[in-house]
């Protein structure tokens, strides 16, 4: 019980501080971040409402509600799947990329200050293999863009043929 409340303590200690850094400095929320490092990673700069909604772990109607806001901000854009007629995507637009291309740098040093910092190469090692492994005993797989995906493509990636 100890290690799980002191998990949550520190998940929810760190996400309220990233997000005021972020606040601070772009005015942009922590989940709007996530949403644009999700979108802007994912092939063809795109993901269904519910893969979105799972990627960043909000409802389905907590997403949606997500990307009106980013939408009406101009960041993302809402497209039909060519397949399937109930199914619409959520797309990042160049402003989008844009504004997470200017915030990611300030996040990068705000984890650095809030987080990683105050631990060594080799504990944040540990904790990454152990959170991954709680993780894979319950078939989630995470996505975990690297920050030269992020910031490399100014164009969105194209979905891998074959």
């Amino acid at each position: 019980m100890s290690a799980w409340l002191t998990l949550v303590q520190a998940n929810s200690l760190l996400l309220d501080l990233l997000e005021a850094d972020l606040m601070a400095s772009h005015g942009m929320p922590l989940g709007w971040f996530e949403v644009l490092v999700q979108l802007t990673s994912a092939p063809d700069s795109r993901l269904k409402m519910q893969e979105l909604a799972h990627s960043v772990l909000l409802s389905k109607s907590g997403v949606t509600r997500l990307v009106d806001r980013m939408e009406a901000a101009g960041l993302v854009a809402r497209a039909a799947c060519p397949t399937d007629r109930r199914a619409v995507y959520a797309v990042v637009t160049p402003e989008g990329r844009e504004a997470l291309r200017v915030a990611l740098p300030r996040h990068l040093e705000s984890l650095a200050e809030r987080f990683t910092n105050h631990l060594t190469p080799g504990e944040l090692n540990m904790l990454r293999t152990t959170l991954q492994k709680v993780l894979d005993a319950h078939g989630f797989v995470p996505s975990c863009p690297s920050v030269e995906q992020l910031t490399s493509a100014d164009e969105p990636r194209e979905t891998p043929v074959g």
